[in-house]
């Protein structure tokens, strides 16, 4: 290329940069249309609703799911001229897939080095699990079909057949019907699975080539890397060498675990962010020093924080020990160690209605998010204009166990000062029917039933509780757009999607949160 031809291309790049600015706002409400159709027909919707095994996925999961599939079945069967050579192409790209599987110990860590959520990585992890399994079967068929024999007696081949029956067994394992009654025990079976499958299909391998062999080491390096700067940042948050271990105070109120850790260093949560928690009760079992376990923060600061609140769901596993071990008295200032914080936080500033709902122990995701709103409007930081939480009880013990952590949410409770309307809104729904409709502290009421979420939110829709503060009215700024978040049961969430479908054109989003309570 010479002068004036790099001249011809710099004075086209000068014209194309002015058109594409004049045409910025034309462009903008284009995309913003676009969004609202891609939310309306492909993401908001089901395409397969929620079963035992499978679902929900909605059209943008199954589109996205038969892209990826597309691409590997091209990819082992592009230009190949035996069913031996797709064959061995298909075993290699399982090998590939499986570099995502092998990334780090801990999803929690890759989620936020990747900057998605943990229920994304999860899918990801789960599709490139199945995904590199049906690459190995039609690998697997390949060679049993086109072979006359396949000598076991060979350490090769009796390497490939362990490789494979790991690989068919942690699949397996994976099921609910497997997983469920002992996570830990999953976890740990899974663990030592995905490791016994590394070593024999390295072992599988022919040792005369860099491929397929080098995709192996990938993963070995990728992983042991994000191994020690996980192991480097949670031995630095944790403060251990200068510090100690911190402790944490376990108390049990109703049917509830409440944990408070007393971290060695500051450390800034924001809204909706968990951690990962490591606790050593010798008295419950030694091995619990190498159980970890995902914990949504509920205190939240304008700042950093020197303790760290949690609200917990007694479950399966550890949680159901340290329920049964707090009722004993025992074991109630364990060493413990954790990382994080993880997972992100909503953007609230933006929205001027917000309705946060949860049912049973969904509420420990919501309070945060309620005191930053509220330490946000009293020092005008946000615009939301109308708050109101919504809360699904089953058992009024979980209701009696989350009223102190409701209280403090509402300790810099200044809202109604100087208004006549109140701007915040409490309601709690009991599913009983014994109860007349309530008063509870100085914002909620509790009401009798299940919440009739679609009057709520066409009222909300409809802005008939909003409040026009004086400088809205001034401006004649109009009510703004509104955010649903929920953290609640699976029908629960299933209703919302299909409510908050029909008001995306008024400004409405669903937003589910990192932590879910347990289905009932």
């Amino acid at each position: 290329m010479d002068i004036t031809q790099k001249y011809a291309a710099a004075a086209g790049g000068v014209f194309f940069m002015f058109i594409v600015i004049n045409l910025l706002p034309h462009i903008t409400p284009l995309i913003r249309h676009i969004s609202l159709l891609t939310s309306k027909y492909l993401t908001y919707p089901y395409l397969i609703h929620r079963h035992r095994f499978l679902g929900p996925w909605s059209p943008a999961d199954g589109l996205v799911q038969l892209v990826y599939l597309t691409g590997n079945i091209f990819c082992f069967s592009f230009r190949v001229s035996t069913i031996s050579e797709a064959g061995l192409r298909a075993g290699t790209l399982s090998l590939i897939n499986t570099i995502p599987l092998f990334a780090g110990p801990h999803l929690s860590f890759l989620a936020d080095l990747l900057g998605v959520s943990l229920r994304t990585y999860r899918h990801v992890h789960r599709s490139a699990g199945l995904m590199s399994f049906a690459l190995i079967l039609f690998h697997v068929l390949v060679v049993v079909f086109s072979r006359a024999s396949f000598p076991l007696d060979l350490p090769q081949n009796r390497s490939g057949l362990i490789a494979g029956s790991s690989l068919a067994l942690l699949l397996l394992l994976s099921y609910p019907l497997f997983r469920k009654p002992s996570y830990e025990l999953f976890l740990r079976s899974h663990q030592a699975l995905a490791i016994a499958s590394v070593y024999t299909t390295w072992r599988h391998l022919p040792s005369d080539k860099l491929f397929p062999r080098f995709y192996v080491y990938l993963s070995v390096s990728l992983f042991l890397s994000t191994s020690i700067l996980q192991c480097g940042r949670v031995l630095y948050q944790n403060g251990i060498f200068h510090h100690g271990l911190p402790r944490a105070h376990i108390t049990l109120v109703g049917g509830a675990i409440k944990i408070q850790v007393h971290v060695r260093k500051p450390l800034e949560v924001k809204a909706g962010q968990y951690v990962n928690l490591w606790i050593w009760i010798p008295s419950i079992s030694f091995w619990t020093v190498i159980q970890s376990h995902p914990f949504v923060v509920t205190s939240w600061a304008d700042g950093q924080q020197y303790t760290l609140d949690l609200f917990i769901e007694p479950r399966r596993g550890l949680t159901r020990e340290l329920f049964y071990h707090g009722q004993n008295r025992s074991a109630r200032n364990p060493l413990v160690l954790f990382s994080g914080p993880h997972g992100s936080s909503a953007p609230m500033d933006e929205y001027q209605n917000i309705v946060m709902i949860a049912s049973g122990f969904g509420i420990a995701a919501q309070l945060p998010y309620l005191k930053q709103l509220i330490h946000g409007y009293n020092t005008r930081e946000v615009r939301a204009r109308r708050v109101h939480l919504i809360w699904q009880i089953q058992d009024i013990d979980v209701g009696i166990a989350a009223q102190s952590l409701l209280n403090d949410a509402l300790d810099e409770d200044r809202l109604d000062k100087g208004y006549v309307q109140q701007i915040l809104s409490i309601s709690i729904y009991w599913e009983s029917n014994n109860i007349p409709k309530v008063s509870f502290g100085k914002r909620a009421t509790i009401y009798p039933g299940t919440a009739p979420l679609p009057d709520i939110l066409q009222a909300e829709v409809s802005g008939k509780y909003n409040v026009q503060m004086e400088e809205d009215l001034e401006s004649g700024r109009p009510n703004g757009k509104m955010l649903v978040t929920v953290s609640g049961s699976e029908g629960i969430r299933d209703e919302l999607r299909i409510l908050v479908r029909d008001y995306l054109n008024d400004g409405v989003s669903l937003l589910e949160l990192d932590y879910q309570p347990l289905k009932k």
